[in-house]
């Protein structure tokens, strides 16, 4: 079974994104005993579904996990529900906007993640990694990637879900604006926890099974 992790390229003025930086740092490692394939999105609406679906189908994995870039949160924020909506005020990388469209005519209009997202904040805040929960993707790349992991996800048996990034240290330094940041490893750590975490959830209830 294959773990995918998809972050994000850099996007206006935020030009590293700790996202990509973080999957491009855990691509090609295992975890768990289970490979870890990261894969980098565009910030751009036409291209982050087809992306996402066709990985999925590629590798056929047990855990797909989104990352974003959520400048001026302080700690690593997992999702709890991406909402059937798009609209931006920032054009994406390809200068295109949304004014309040759905992602999928034909979806929910909320979808929620099916990682236990609650008991995850409680381990990796036991483990020295700030961390708190979130209920609202936004509106961006972000919210639409996660609304498609999850719903993907839920129709392949696969768990799926996002989590938000604070700015890392180098990024916030080179900012016009004072913005919270986290040390890169700690990120780092933190994602890799997350996922020994679900993977472990995963066994046991095969175990129980």
């Amino acid at each position: 079974m294959t773990v995918i992790l998809f972050g994000f390229e850099p996007f206006r003025e935020y030009i590293e994104n700790p996202s990509q930086l973080v999957v491009q740092s855990l691509n090609n490692i295992e975890i768990n005993n289970e490979p870890v394939r990261g894969i980098v999105l565009p910030v751009e609406y036409d291209k982050v579904e087809e992306i996402i679906i066709t990985s999925i189908r590629k590798y056929k994995p047990i855990l797909i996990l989104g990352l974003g870039l959520a400048p001026g949160r302080a700690k690593l924020t997992p999702e709890k529900i991406a909402i059937n909506y798009k609209y931006s005020k920032e054009p994406d990388n390809a200068g295109k906007k949304s004014n309040g469209e759905k992602i999928d005519n034909n979806g929910q209009d909320g979808i929620f993640t099916n990682i236990p997202v609650e008991e995850l904040v409680d381990f990796l805040n036991s483990r020295s990694i700030p961390t708190e929960l979130s209920l609202s993707a936004g509106s961006y790349l972000c919210n639409m990637a996660m609304y498609i992991i999850v719903r993907e996800a839920k129709k392949s048996g696969a768990l799926g879900g996002f989590i938000h990034l604070p700015c890392h240290e180098r990024l916030a330094s080179i900012l016009s604006k004072p913005l919270p940041s986290m040390n890169l490893e700690t990120m780092n750590r933190g994602i890799r926890l997350a996922i020994e975490f679900v993977l472990s959830k995963l066994t046991k209830q095969q175990n129980v099974q």
